[in-house]
């Protein structure tokens, strides 16, 4: 080999050692009509790349006059699909919001209402008769139907959620806890 050629090889060999230790190699680009250019850094590299961009994409001003050029060679056809499409977007969202709200007045637990609706629009039939389908064969989902009251008379649970049997018992764990916390 000649001289230069190991000289070449050395620096191939240390730029893929400085890519492999996860450090910024260098790096050379062509711009248009110039000479080429050397970056030593990643962000270099990268100003240089979204100022070229800037240079050949578009203004905003530009794009907003394209699209409305593009909207105005439209058929009306096109138009009247697109219409068309919105509705159906529309119109199968109203559906699938009447359909919940039907979920919902039927008793169905708050947290399954988007479940019980999903399988229920997927089955074949009226809404209304497959929701009262599926309720009888899973009653699961059905929330109480009794409200629940709940009277607090003072603690009547102890710091594990047991029933408490002594009072000494609970003053005993509270200064405990409190023991603990001030070491």
């Amino acid at each position: 080999m000649e001289n230069g050629e190991k000289e070449e090889l050395e620096k191939q060999e240390t730029a893929e050692g400085n890519e492999e230790a996860g450090k910024t190699g260098t790096q050379t680009v062509k711009n248009e009509g110039e000479a080429f250019k050397t970056f030593q850094t990643e962000k270099e590299y990268q100003d240089a790349v979204n100022s070229i961009l800037k240079k050949k994409l578009p203004s905003k001003e530009e794009m907003k006059a394209f699209k409305e050029w593009q909207d105005n060679q439209k058929t009306e056809a096109q138009k009247q699909a697109e219409r068309e499409e919105e509705y159906q977007k529309v119109n199968t969202r109203n559906t699938e919001l009447e359909n919940e709200n039907k979920v919902f007045k039927a008793g169905v637990n708050k947290d399954d209402v988007d479940y019980v609706a999903f399988k229920v629009s997927k089955m074949e039939g009226e809404f209304d008769e497959n929701l009262a389908k599926f309720l009888k064969e899973n009653p699961k989902y059905l929330g109480s139907t009794e409200p629940q009251i709940v009277k607090k008379v003072g603690s009547s649970l102890s710091l594990s959620g047991k029933e408490k049997t002594n009072q000494n018992e609970t003053n005993q764990i509270m200064n405990d806890l409190i023991r603990s916390a001030r070491d």
